[in-house]
């Protein structure tokens, strides 16, 4: 089988640095990809969009920073996904549903021209997922990649952050500490097979979207907020919003993480609530909507499970057995790092 001058031409064009392309190369493989949307009158390469015949408007965005949100062994498609997947857990923990995303990408010179294209298949291939299309956005240069997404959407009921009350059951829809796992051994290069769904969590992260939404149809969640910041973060700022507090009876740790954490000495209390990026959603229901809320979940292949519930006390309080902590901290901040 012979080669295709074209074909060659390809190949050798995307070997070449960006900054041997230029942003024209970025734009032109940027705007090849777009779909026409018919919901907007100002389309595609137009300096701006304008939806119409949306009642509900929700709008999100989220930030994804090669230095530190990248884990070693992180493919450029996986970063892409990763960035898209980061803004729809919001959508997914209002009950929302994306429709549009906006892409705003800051990528270094030397990066190739094949290394782009996986990074914006990624963006392309996750925006279909979560059923929603690119439309629009900017390029420029940076020192490292950085990929800035928002997303809107409409919902027709949404979950707040603020409604929890006393005597609601506080539930997630996963189990944690995979990705606190996941992230030490990327880091410490550790590929036994054995950790490869740790490994998986971190690279391959998705949004619990379907799940967030039908909860917001049904009216089963009386607040809601995603696990991006880890489970600590989470509780505090359902708290603060809510005006009440919570007691953690059970820690939703994985067993697997919670194997690989005992094996490499590390902390199971930092694993389960301060991991971070788990992308589950941390919720309340009313204790008489419980069943109905799992009943509802696990026709979706997703299991809601009970961890504590809301008190009166603005106190974040683990009970186990006849001793108790209280939760102080907030999780992943950025500008602040981990929580001390």
């Amino acid at each position: 089988m012979g080669w295709s001058p074209g074909g060659l031409a390809i190949v050798e064009t995307l070997d070449r640095a960006l900054g041997e392309l230029g942003e024209e190369w970025v734009l032109r493989e940027i705007l090849a990809s777009l779909s026409d949307v018919s919901a907007l009158r100002l389309g595609v390469g137009d300096d701006a969009v304008e939806l119409r015949g949306a009642e509900e408007i929700v709008v999100a965005g989220d930030m994804l920073v090669e230095s530190t949100d990248v884990p070693l062994g992180m493919t450029h498609r996986q970063i892409g996904m990763k960035a898209v997947t980061a803004v729809v857990s919001d959508f997914a923990a209002k009950g929302a549903e994306p429709q549009y995303f906006f892409v705003e990408l800051g990528l270094p010179a030397s990066m190739k021209g094949r290394e782009f294209r996986d990074l914006w298949g990624g963006i392309l291939s996750a925006s279909k997922m979560y059923g929603g299309v690119v439309v629009g956005g900017d390029t420029n240069e940076a020192k490292e990649i950085v990929v800035g997404v928002v997303a809107i959407g409409r919902a027709i009921n949404p979950i707040p952050r603020k409604g929890a009350r006393p005597g609601d059951i506080l539930a997630v829809t996963g189990l944690f500490g995979k990705t606190y796992a996941g992230l030490h051994a990327a880091f410490s290069g550790n590929r036994d097979p054995k950790w490869r769904p740790l490994l998986d969590a971190v690279y391959e992260p998705r949004a619990r979207l379907r799940e967030g939404i039908e909860l917001a149809r049904a009216g089963l969640a009386t607040s809601s907020i995603d696990s991006s910041d880890g489970l600590e973060a989470c509780l505090r700022e359902l708290s603060e919003m809510s005006g009440v507090g919570f007691i953690v009876e059970r820690l939703p740790l994985d067993p697997l993480a919670e194997e690989y954490v005992c094996v490499h000495g590390l902390d199971l209390y930092e694993a389960v609530l301060r991991g971070g990026e788990e992308y589950e959603l941390v919720l309340t229901v009313p204790s008489s909507r419980l069943e109905e809320a799992a009943r509802l979940l696990e026709g979706l292949g997703c299991s809601l499970i009970p961890v504590g519930k809301a008190v009166e006390d603005r106190i974040v309080m683990i009970k186990s057995g006849n001793s108790e902590m209280e939760l102080r901290g907030r999780g992943w901040r950025h500008f602040k790092g981990r929580p001390r």
